[in-house]
């Protein structure tokens, strides 16, 4: 299914896809989202989506900074997200659709031109490093 997404996406060749490479690089980097994958299914899901979501959406824009991500399901277990960027960071959060869901281990994802960061955070607000790699 996501191939089938992935080859629905725009693609983007010349200044545009200069341009995308300077602001979200993440975005038409393939590596990205396999290394991600192979340390939480939810986000390589969701770094799949948002390629392709991104790109039609109002996120590249100055003007708007965060947006409510697709509902999606992994292991089962439905889920929520939330994107954003602050200059050239991206953050990425998924949570439980559902009030009793179980909570992903990792649950926040940040991105910046050539690193990735999964983080935990739990309900007290601490914070910890699960994964983190250059694409």
């Amino acid at each position: 299914m996501l191939r089938a997404q992935r080859e629905e996406c725009p693609q983007f060749s010349g200044a545009v896809k200069e341009r995308i490479e300077k602001e979200a690089r993440w975005l038409v980097n393939d590596s990205l989202q396999e290394q991600v994958a192979s340390r939480s299914s939810a986000f390589g899901r969701l770094i799949a989506i948002e390629q392709c979501h991104i790109l039609q959406s109002n996120l590249l824009s100055e003007q708007v900074t965060e947006e409510q991500g697709p509902f999606f399901v992994d292991d089962h277990v439905p889920l929520k997200s939330r994107v954003g960027r602050y200059e050239e960071t991206w953050m990425m959060v998924v949570a439980p659709a559902e009030a009793t869901g179980k909570m992903p281990d990792a649950n926040i994802l940040e991105i910046t031109n050539h690193k990735w960061t999964l983080l935990h955070r739990d309900k007290a607000g601490s914070t910890r490093v699960l994964a983190a790699g250059t694409y």
